[in-house]
């Protein structure tokens, strides 16, 4: 029928269409970079995004070579590239062939300050993280109730330790509003005391899908559990402010369960062994006790404790006795060394009276000898003017002054009728 295309010259024709346009055929983008994954190929496949729109972006490994700058998740650059529609699949995309390099998205900025402020807070701490327990006794999911993942975590469970308990608090792990929902359901677990563990996650996806991993009240949430939370988001390579902020971090999170739910039969197994090794000491210690028994059994003081009690009976007596006839004999040569004791004190303290009262009769007499009233008995005088001021040369007298002359046997007084100064004239 005229007119009608198949689907291959359909999309062959729009290719054609798009490289003979004169605008669309080479064209500059402007956008951030999400969601980049290099194959084992070379090839590397990424999607270019601004606020309201996205596109799927395409480098071939013998174009990469020449694209100088390293390509990243966050990233904002302009690409050189080639629109193009897939002919097997219908799908648009930019076949790159260069970029350059614009600075940070705005998620990837976002991110970063975000990380910033939280880890000044301290809540990346080690020391403020919870220990996750080894046996739990039920486990509390955050995450979609449709999808692989709760089916994983639950088949791990279920592989791991039958009869387990898992609480499934479903929520939205992407788009609009799940931060929300994330934060309000591992509030939720702790207000009703849901579990012993948390698992918060979702099956990996691109730096919008989670972005809700990335928001503060996602983090806040988080940090105020008092239940430990796991982060759990699929994204190996990647790490989101919920893998900072979490007690442990899971590459997915069917590596989570294995890390809460622990092998049933490996405990069995160790139970077994500690039973086995809990009933062989009981045994050993029970030979070692009962031949330490028939040891003390062979003993004497066993065989015949009374003749024992009686030897020491017989040793204590003896003792006794010594000890009775020692005691007057200590006590006489005490006294007799009390008594000589005191005698040569009583001697040492004459002895000293004696030397201390021979010291003071020698020092009275020098001191004797050195007074004047001594002095005085021995013919000499002293004389004083009437105001009693000593008079200590004949010269400083003149003619009717008046003295006193002090005897040993008395004072009486005097006239100057003539002085020195009288004489000469």
């Amino acid at each position: 029928m005229d007119g009608v295309l198949s689907v291959t010259e359909l999309n062959r024709a729009v290719n054609e269409t798009l490289m003979r346009d004169p605008v669309l055929g080479k064209v500059q983008v402007r956008g951030e970079i999400s969601g980049l994954k290099k194959y084992p190929s070379g090839h590397t496949y990424f999607t270019l995004k601004d606020s309201e729109a996205a596109v799927s972006c395409v480098l071939f490994r013998g174009t990469a070579q020449s694209v100088r700058i390293s390509l990243s998740d966050g990233m904002s650059v302009v690409l050189f590239a080639r629109p193009n529609l897939y002919d097997k699949t219908g799908r648009f995309q930019l076949i790159v062939s260069g970029a350059r390099e614009e600075g940070i998205g705005d998620l990837f900025t976002r991110f970063l300050k975000l990380k910033e402020k939280l880890e000044r807070e301290g809540l990346f701490e080690t020391s403020r993280k919870k220990p996750i327990p080894t046996m739990p006794k039920r486990i509390v999911a955050v995450t979609s109730s449709v999808g692989a993942v709760i089916r994983d975590i639950i088949h791990v469970i279920r592989r791991r330790f039958p009869g387990l308990s898992l609480t499934l608090i479903p929520v939205a792990v992407q788009g609009s509003g799940a931060e929300n929902e994330i934060a309000a359901a591992i509030a939720t677990a702790n207000r009703l005391h849901l579990g012993d563990v948390i698992i918060v996650g979702r099956g990996g996806g691109s730096q919008e899908d989670l972005q809700p991993f990335n928001e503060e009240v996602t983090a806040r949430a988080i940090a105020a559990s008092k239940i430990p939370v796991i982060s759990a988001v699929g994204h190996e390579t990647d790490y989101t402010i919920a893998d900072f902020v979490a007690d442990l971090r899971a590459p997915t999170p069917s590596a989570a369960a294995e890390l809460v739910a622990p092998l049933k039969d490996a405990l069995y197994e160790r139970l077994e062994q500690l039973s086995s090794s809990l009933e062989q000491a009981c045994a050993n210690r029970l030979e070692v006790s009962s031949r330490h028994l028939a040891y003390l059994a062979a003993r004497p003081v066993l065989i015949n404790p009374t003749a024992i009690v009686e030897r020491h009976e017989s040793r204590l007596a003896l003792h006794r006795q010594r000890l009775v006839s020692a005691f007057p004999k200590r006590m006489a040569d005490t006294e007799s060394r009390y008594e000589r004791l005191d005698e040569k004190l009583h001697a040492a303290i004459e002895r000293v009276r004696i030397d201390r009262y021979s010291q003071l009769e020698t020092l009275a007499k020098a001191l004797e000898a050195l007074s004047p009233l001594s002095v005085l008995t021995r013919g000499y005088s002293v004389v004083k003017r009437a105001s009693g001021a000593m008079v200590m040369s004949a010269v400083s007298l003149e003619k009717d002054d008046k003295i006193d002359i002090v005897f040993a046997d008395g004072e009486v007084g005097a006239l100057i009728t003539h002085s020195i100064g009288d004489l000469s004239d």
